[in-house]
C-alpha cells in the first residue's frame, strides 16, 4: 500500500505543479495512475488529503535544509541566521514548491488551517522559536519570543513572496534581506 500511495503522491505532485491543484480531478489522477477514482479512495480520503501529504513532504524537505545548515553552528545567533538563510533559500530555489504550498488556488482557509495547525507542521518551526529565545535570553514560552519569532517568520515569508512573485523589481539579494531580518530580532 505504501508504494502505491507514493506513486499516487508523485503523480499528483507532477499534475498539481503542471496544471494547478484546482484543475486536477480525482478522475484525472486515477487515470494517470491506472486506478478508478473510487479505487483512489482506498489510498487517500480526498484530493486535499493528497495535497496535505505533499505539503508535509515539501515542508519536511525545507526543514531538512534548515537542519543541515544549523548542525555545526556555535551559538544561537548563528543558528538563527543559518536557519533563516536555509529556509528562505529553499523556497527561493524551489519556486514550484513555494507556489504549491503557499499560493495554491482551490484551497480554502479551513483546509490550510488544519494543516498549519498540525503538531508535525508546528514542530518544524521550533528551531526558530528556540533560537529567538536564546538570542534574546528569554524563556521559550514568553509572549515577546512568540511576537519576535512570528515577526521574523512573517518577514522571511514577505522576502520570499516578493522575490518569487515580483521578479521585475530590482530587489536586494535574498541573503542580505534575510541578514537584515535576523538582525532585527
Amino acid at each position: 500500500m505504501t508504494e502505491r500511495r507514493e506513486e499516487i503522491a508523485s503523480v499528483a505532485l507532477r499534475l498539481f505543479l503542471d496544471e494547478g491543484f484546482a484543475s486536477v480531478s480525482m478522475r484525472r489522477l486515477g487515470k494517470e495512475v491506472g486506478l478508478t477514482p473510487m479505487a483512489l479512495y482506498r489510498y487517500y480520503s480526498s484530493k486535499l488529503d493528497i495535497l496535505a501529504r505533499l505539503w508535509g513532504h515539501i515542508i519536511g524537505k525545507a526543514f531538512e535544509d534548515v537542519s543541515a545548515a544549523t548542525q555545526d553552528c556555535a551559538n544561537a545567533r548563528a543558528i538563527l541566521h543559518a536557519a533563516a538563510q536555509a529556509y528562505t533559500s529553499y523556497w527561493c530555489n524551489h519556486t514550484d514548491h513555494y507556489h504549491l504550498v503557499f499560493m495554491n488556488s482551490g484551497v480554502g482557509n479551513a483546509d490550510v488551517r488544519s494543516f498549519v495547525g498540525d503538531d508535525a507542521t508546528i514542530a518544524h518551526y521550533e528551531v526558530f522559536f528556540q533560537a529567538v529565545a536564546s538570542v534574546r535570553s528569554e524563556d521559550r514560552d514568553s509572549p515577546s519570543v512568540k511576537i519576535a519569532t512570528d515577526g521574523l517568520l512573517c518577514h522571511l515569508h514577505g522576502i520570499m513572496h516578493s522575490l518569487i512573485t515580483m521578479q521585475g523589481y530590482p530587489w536586494t539579494n535574498a541573503s542580505q534581506l534575510v541578514d537584515d531580518a535576523v538582525t532585527r530580532v
